[in-house]
């Protein structure tokens, strides 16, 4: 049996097309989850790059270099 997100529904009951998009989020709402995302402690809401891919060590950016120079030669190798 097919299982979509209104398989759960009971037989019978209506709660609108699937393919419709979702109804319009009051202006109140809006900036509760505007809020709640800027308050967030691991930033997982906020987008661009983090704090630790803009501050890399000269040791760290050394070793990925040399992990990318292996990658490739390993690809080479196997073609």
């Amino acid at each position: 049996m097919a299982q979509n997100s209104a398989s759960h529904n009971p037989i019978g009951v209506s709660f609108g097309n699937l393919t419709d998009p979702p109804p319009p989020v009051d202006d109140d709402t809006k900036t509760k989850i505007s809020e709640a995302a800027k308050k967030d402690p691991t930033g997982q809401s906020v987008g661009g790059p983090g704090k630790d891919d803009l501050e890399k060590s000269e040791e760290t950016l050394d070793h990925e270099r040399q992990r990318a120079e292996t990658s490739t030669k390993f690809a080479q190798a196997n073609h």
